[in-house]
Formats: C-alpha cells, structure tokens, sequence
C-alpha cells in the first residue's frame, strides 16, 4: 500500500482528465513569494500530505500575503496554495471490497461530510441509469437543478465520474476519495484528493 501526497494525488487526477484546481506547491517562504505573484486572492493554504489535511489546519479566505504566510509558517511543512473556488462540495469516492471490487461513492462533500453522510453506492462498472439514480438518493439531484443558487452540470459529473472509475482499476487503487469536488455552473473541479494504491 502506498498512500499519495496531495501533490501526486491531484497529478494523477490530472491524467485521467479530471479537472483540477490550479495548484502550486511551496517549500520555503521564496516559494511563497513567487506563488502570491501568479496568483489573485482569496487562496487557500493546505498540507501537501497522503492524510487528512484537516487536521493539521487549512486555511480558507486568505486575502493577503502576511495571512498566506502565517498559515504557511504555521502548517511548518511544504503546502498547497489554491485560489479559492466557489460551488457545491461533492464527494467522489472508491473503495476495493474484496468481494465485490471497487465499489463508488457519490454524494455531499467537505469536511462535514462524515457527519450528514449524503452518499450513495454502487458496484463499479456504474451505468448512466446507476449514475442517476445516486444524485436522486442523495441531495445532489436538486441541487445540480439549482437549489438555492447552486447548479451543475450533470452529464459532467458523471463523465468525471467514468474517469476516475478508470483510474481506480488501472492504477490499482485501493481506497481514494476526491473531496470536494467543487460543482459549479461552468465547471466541476477537484480540489482535494487522498489516493491509495496497491
């Protein structure tokens, strides 16, 4: 077993044509320097780690250079820098089941996730029919339609779906979770992944 940093995480996301938010990673404060001039604020500042970043701190809202810093130099280890990107969180998920192979999840993501499990699962190879029938057992159905100013676009999800499918079989993934994918109405982009192979 081999669990991924963020970094090789969203590189093989990218390889399979699920979009990715633009990343840039940062060893040293001249690191920073030189991400802060490429990019426009809010950004948000993560752990590149094979963990949860959560618990070691993500820094969202960051809207100058002395907050970037700070989240950096208290991070104390290489980090991620995004631009902050608006939608809804999805979570996208695959587990290996001995019994049944790669089973996937699909449903509400973010760090509350865990707490108001809004998932759905199926046994890949998942039909478009399965697909469809996953975003009405969970909220997604809705809010893809436009609940509340949130909308997306279906068929999009579930061609990015069909992608990471792919990836978890060819690449030999044993558990992976990309959360959130962040849903909005002219993209859906990943913006934090956790991989493991073998």
């Amino acid at each position: 077993m081999r669990a991924l940093n963020l970094e090789e995480s969203l590189e093989l996301l990218k390889s399979y044509d699920i979009p990715v938010a633009e990343t840039y990673f940062a060893h040293s404060e001249e690191d920073l320097q030189g991400i802060a001039e490429k990019l426009s604020y809010p950004v948000v500042v993560k752990p590149n780690v094979p963990d949860h970043k959560t618990e070691i701190g993500v820094f969202t809202h960051l809207k100058s250079y002395e907050e970037l810093r700070n989240a950096f130099k208290f991070i104390n280890s290489e980090v991620a820098v995004q631009k902050m990107i608006g939608g809804y969180e999805i979570l996208l998920g695959v587990k290996r089941d001995a019994q049944f192979g790669h089973v996937i999840a699909l449903g509400s993501g973010g760090v509350l996730s865990e707490l108001f499990q809004d998932v759905s699962f199926r046994i890949s190879p998942v039909s478009r029919a399965d697909f469809f029938e996953m975003m009405k057992e969970t909220k997604l159905s809705k809010i893809s339609e436009g609940f509340r100013g949130f909308e997306f676009n279906a068929e999009e999800l579930f061609s990015l779906l069909k992608n990471f499918e792919k990836l978890a079989i060819n690449e030999n993934v044993a558990e992976a979770d990309i959360n959130p994918l962040m849903a909005g109405r002219d993209q859906i982009v990943a913006v934090d992944a956790r991989i493991i192979l073998g």
